[in-house]
């Protein structure tokens, strides 16, 4: 809706009583129990990579012995249960079993270093830590620099002292598992992702029972989120963890890529067979430009669905193009806040979704792509950096956002006492990224605050100049950093991806933005060519590894 004193909500109402009092782990059971004639021989996950599949008929029993099993080895109420593996479908069943017992999860990147694991295990005071035959050597040992004791729980039996296996798990006989199981559903937290450390160490987001279960009713009813998905997500991240339970309250099957592979990502398409398709932005350009795209076989799809970032026009447009069939989901969420925004709210009744085609405008002399209208019960207002005074539609500022499903905060040494530092006074959260709202109420993320940089008085926004490199087409991907200037303060330089069989040059770049953008936001810094960009832990584009790298070789 229009913004009343500069605070935008969503079209959509919803009534937050209708969400009923309920631990995750009951939740998920009534929610498999009331549809069972129809899920009982559906998959729930499948892990892409292995072809392991675990069924709805399976999670209530199997998790149940999990659970018991981890009572068996002392896992107690509020325990976390710590992970880095790549297993992406029993791990699930993992997730489910610890709900049980009103414990919580947190995971985290298969090839991090060994001090960081050590010290997300101290912060979250993990007694129990799972692994695999890959992840096994590093963690064990993170293991030796915690003061206290910690049980391993291993995925294959594996050669390590005093380690439990899931497979052992899976066998239990339940008699272990506790009459009663004590959960506070709006204050016990049960997933700590990690954010994507983009700006300093990881920081571990602490979300209840409330917000998952929260966050699945306020998007009920829209058909497309009932549709199976394929995803590239990490098995660690906010997103997978909100599908997991997204795709048991909306009855569909998850298929998990765990990573995203070029070389694989059309076989699985073909193999598995996927209605919804969810992309990072710098897969769906490559996808977009992908010689393969003519060639295969993609029928089945109905949707792409875009998260992480907000697309390029150019890559919009090339899907729409190609692909005019298939709608293009925009979602916009936050590891602190989970669902804000998604291009499906309210878009039959405003008619911006004609023709599949996604909602664009232009601003400030650059075309924008939105991520749609609130989702229901968020609230949002756009402020100037400068004064914090509240911006009108179509002035860009930062975005705050306020949700009844907020993080309960980032996890401290002391759980009872989490960090709230991004939170403020009023119980806004400030994101952290720049966008603007327009006159219908849709709004547009266009980056990070702490990414732009100075060109003299200027401020230069690097993805402005990577959407109009997009348009290149010799680009496959881009990157652009700011590097610092003794006079200037800094000098924009682009990091660029060819497209196979293309032979653009630092010079044909160079002029292609300079013919498009004003001075200052030309690639003063020159273009370096590369075989790949670094991505983070969450598959994004790593400025910060790229930053660095474009500093040690200036």
């Amino acid at each position: 809706m229009l913004p009343l004193n500069g605070i935008y909500t969503s079209p959509t109402p919803f009534d937050p009583s209708t969400v009923e009092e309920s631990s995750l782990s009951d939740f998920i059971f009534k929610t498999i129990r009331t549809n069972f004639d129809k899920l009982k021989d559906k998959e729930w996950i499948i892990d892409g990579n292995t072809g392991v599949k675990v069924y709805f008929r399976d999670v209530e029993d199997d998790s149940k012995k999990i659970a018991s099993g981890l009572t068996r080895l002392g896992f107690k109420n509020r325990d976390v249960l710590y992970y880095v593996t790549y297993e992406t479908a029993v791990l699930y069943l993992l997730h489910v079993g610890v709900w049980r017992l009103n414990g919580a999860v947190r995971g985290c990147y298969q090839k991090e270093a060994v001090k960081e694991y050590a010290r997300q295990i101290i912060e979250t005071k993990a007694k129990f830590v799972l692994v695999d035959k890959q992840t096994a050597d590093l963690l064990t040992q993170a293991i030796k620099l915690v003061d206290w004791p910690i049980k391993l729980i291993t995925f294959g039996e594996l050669d390590l002292p005093g380690s439990t296996s899931v497979e052992k798990l899976l066998k239990d006989d339940c008699s272990a598992y506790p009459e009663k199981v004590e959960v506070n559903w709006k204050d016990d937290f049960v997933i700590v992702p990690n954010t994507s450390g983009s700006t300093g160490l990881p920081k571990g987001v602490m979300h209840t029972h409330f917000n998952l279960i929260y966050s699945n009713h306020i998007l009920n009813g829209i058909s497309e989120f009932s549709w199976t998905y394929m995803t590239p997500m990490s098995n660690y991240a906010m997103g997978c963890l909100i599908f997991a339970v997204h795709s048991i309250y909306h009855s569909c099957t998850l298929i998990h890529l765990g990573t995203f592979e070029k070389e694989k990502y059309f076989a699985y398409i073909d193999k598995y067979r996927p209605e919804n398709v969810l992309m990072y932005p710098f897969v769906a350009t490559w996808f977009a430009k992908s010689d393969k795209l003519d060639s295969s076989n993609l029928s089945c799809i109905k949707a792409i669905s875009i998260a992480g970032s907000v697309l390029d026009p150019t890559t919009a447009e090339l899907l729409a193009k190609k692909l005019p069939s298939i709608k293009i989901i925009q979602v916009y969420g936050m590891t602190e806040a989970l669902n804000i925004s998604c291009s499906l709210i309210g878009a039959d009744t405003h008619g911006e979704y004609k023709d599949k085609k996604i909602i664009t405008i232009e601003n400030q002399g650059e075309i924008c792509v939105s991520t749609g209208k609130l989702v229901p019960t968020v609230q949002a207002k756009v402020i100037d950096i400068a004064t914090g005074k509240c911006l009108g539609s179509n002035k860009r500022g930062h975005v705050l956002v306020k949700t009844p499903a907020i993080m309960k905060g980032y996890l401290a040494h002391n759980p009872e006492s989490p960090s709230s530092s991004d939170i403020d006074n009023d119980g806004w959260l400030h994101t952290g990224d720049i966008g603007f709202f327009d006159d219908l109420g849709n709004l547009y993320i266009k980056e990070r605050v702490d990414i732009m940089f100075k060109y003299y008085m200027f401020v230069v926004s690097p993805t402005e100049i990577e959407v109009v490199l997009q348009e290149h087409p010799g680009v496959l991907q881009v990157g652009v950093v700011g590097l610092p200037h003794p006079e200037s303060t800094s000098v924009a330089k682009a990091f660029v991806v060819r497209k196979p069989g293309r032979n653009c040059t630092e010079q044909d770049l160079c002029k292609f933005v300079a013919d498009r953008l004003p001075n200052y936001k030309h690639l003063h810094g020159g273009v370096e060519f590369v075989d790949r960009l670094p991505e983070s832990r969450g598959n994004k584009l790593d400025r910060v590894a790229l930053k660095k790298y474009a500093i040690e070789r200036m």
